[in-house]
């Protein structure tokens, strides 16, 4: 990596999310470069990075889990574990964060959108149970998993605005429709963007999470 190269990095880093993400920065770019034709050069390669890294930090509006106006002892946490080791259908990397509960009952807590979109998909998944996806008119995709209930019959293409209450947290997955129990209630929230790739990538929403915090909004639950 040119020394130039590693300098913009740098200053993306200090710039978008704080210099102690350079190094996850440097990951997402060297995979990245793996992914775009080889006749790119390596200036195409970081502006496309941080043309999609701007289109999601400037989507985001809210945590995706409100606060209560109604019981203080309903609170979230979280913890960046990203690409912590998982082992339930093979060994694998966690593609995301889970805001974790502190009242333990599935169906308490609601789950709104953290941005503007459309229903991409929607139902079950064996590892992410009933779980729901957003696609953003960025083109960035949102994924909500371990659903204990939707909030209505969504249908895929229905049309979604930031806040608006998708579902209410659960422990469902890791068996067949209906598995639940197999892990603490907990929202998983993954993030997915194209950067120029023909798969989409998984990027790490602890940041983004750390943003939104003094962005929640408040419902009585």
């Amino acid at each position: 990596m040119s020394p130039i190269r590693k300098i913009a990095v740098y200053l993306m880093a200090v710039l978008l999310l704080g210099c102690v993400v350079q190094g996850e920065m440097l990951w997402l770019l060297e995979l990245l470069e793996e992914r775009i034709p080889s006749e790119q050069s390596e200036r195409d390669a970081f502006s496309i990075y941080q043309e999609t890294m701007e289109s999601v930090w400037g989507e985001l509006v809210y945590f995706p889990v409100p606060d209560s106006s109604v019981n203080e002892e309903a609170t979230t946490a979280f913890e960046n574990t990203w690409m912590a080791e998982r082992t339930y259908g093979g060994k694998r990397s966690h593609e995301g964060i889970d805001v974790m509960a502190s009242i333990e009952e599935a169906g308490y807590y609601p789950v709104v959108s953290m941005t503007d979109g459309a229903i991409e998909q929607i139902g079950w998944l064996e590892k992410g149970g009933y779980r729901i996806g957003v696609r953003s008119l960025e083109g960035n995709y949102y994924y909500y998993a371990h659903l204990h209930s939707y909030a209505r019959e969504w249908e895929k293409g229905d049309t979604i605005q930031a806040g608006e209450i998708l579902g209410y947290m659960g422990d469902t997955g890791y068996g067949p429709e209906g598995t639940t129990g197999q892990f603490p209630v907990h929202l998983h929230v993954g993030v997915y963007v194209p950067l120029g790739a023909d798969q989409e990538m998984a990027i790490n929403p602890y940041w983004m999470l750390c943003y939104l915090e003094d962005k929640k909004l408040k419902y009585a639950y």
